[in-house]
Parts: C-alpha cells; sequence; structure tokens
C-alpha cells in the first residue's frame, strides 16, 4: 500500500468484505478471528486493550485475500477514528 492511500477509500472498496485478524499477543501466543466485514474487523481491533506485537488483515475478495499489514492497519485505524 502507498504513502497516500486514503482508509475512507480503502473501507468504500472492501468494507463489505470478509475480513481475518491475525495476530501475536506474546512470542508464543497467536490468534486469528474472521469477521463478516473489514468495519468489524477494525472496530474489534480498536477496542482492544492491549496493543498486539503484530497485526495483519486479510481481506477475502475474489476467492484471494489481500493483507494489509501492521502499519497499514495503523494509519486504517488512526484515519476510521
Amino acid at each position: 500500500m502507498s504513502d497516500n492511500f486514503s482508509a475512507k477509500e480503502t473501507l468504500a472498496i472492501y468494507g463489505e468484505c470478509a475480513t481475518t485478524i491475525t495476530f501475536v499477543r506474546d512470542s508464543f501466543l497467536t490468534e486469528e478471528k474472521t469477521f463478516p466485514t473489514m468495519q468489524d474487523a477494525i472496530d474489534y481491533l480498536q477496542a482492544l486493550d492491549a496493543t498486539p506485537l503484530g497485526v495483519v488483515l486479510h481481506i477475502r475478495v475474489h476467492g484471494r485475500n489481500i493483507p494489509f499489514d501492521r502499519d497499514n492497519v495503523a494509519k486504517l485505524m488512526r484515519e476510521l477514528l
């Protein structure tokens, strides 16, 4: 994703897509949760008490996953507050 991407535009394009969050709590514990929409996944991340060590969103589109890494997830969360 480029430095000038827009969270609102991304949400408009992928907002209704199923989204899986993979996050690392510590060096031994990795969790994965799937949500019906991208907005649901972002809302879940924003509600977490502790920031995970690592986060990747996988947006399911046309039979494939589009990954968003921790930096891009942070941009999404900042812009969508």
